[in-house]
């Protein structure tokens, strides 16, 4: 008697199990249904967006910036000067944070390949000014490190490295005030690693 109270009681919890199992699940199904559904209507709204003019858009601008070229004898320092002068020249913008599909909505489908040639060279951009910095501070040629530095900072950087080595060369210097301005820089950030970079801040600030 006991045996079966126990196997009609286990039965029981098992089909409940199950209902809960089979219900969490279309649930879920459901959701990524409408998630799915969602985009690919949004993607329609994009592809069929008129081609907006984009001449007003916060370009990277260079003027008024001035950075330390050739002033060291170095082939890394020379090959990141050589690609930073060359990408001055071109229309560099900073999408991070812009899928595909935002751009096409905000701007038009057309204006689709240039956007992404001016986010690439944005990308580029900030490698090679984290690797110019970074190689200027090894070889102790701090100033003009902040210099570099604070420039990819200022356009929107979101590469951690580039912040951190920057807020450690103002606290090597005591400049709490500078890191301060940083942290309210990368609080605007539209991107994943804000979060951690301001985490990393508040590290040099505390």
């Amino acid at each position: 008697m006991r045996f079966h109270t126990f196997y009609y009681v286990f039965i029981g919890w098992t089909i409940i199990f199950m209902a809960v199992v089979s219900y969490k699940r279309f649930k879920a199904n459901r959701q990524n249904q409408n998630a799915e559904e969602h985009f690919w209507k949004r993607e329609r709204d994009a592809n069929s967006t008129r081609k907006q003019d984009i001449s007003g858009l916060d370009y990277v601008d260079f003027s008024g910036v001035s950075l330390p070229f050739a002033l060291f004898d170095d082939q890394l320092l020379k090959e990141c000067e050589a690609q930073v002068l060359t990408l001055k020249d071109k229309k560099i913008l900073n999408l991070t944070g812009l899928s595909n599909t935002d751009l096409k909505m905000m701007y038009g489908a057309a204006n689709l390949p240039l956007l992404t040639q001016c986010d690439q060279n944005f990308t580029l951009l900030v490698r090679t000014l984290n690797t110019w910095g970074k190689r200027l501070h090894e070889l102790s040629h701090n100033q003009e490190a902040i210099c570099v530095l604070a420039f990819a900072a200022s356009i929107g950087s979101d590469i951690k490295a580039t912040w951190a080595l920057l807020a450690e060369l103002y606290a090597s210097n005591g400049e709490t005030a500078e890191i301060q301005k940083l942290k309210t820089s990368a609080a605007t950030l539209n991107s994943l690693m804000k979060d951690p970079i301001l985490k990393m801040l508040d590290g040099y600030l505390s």
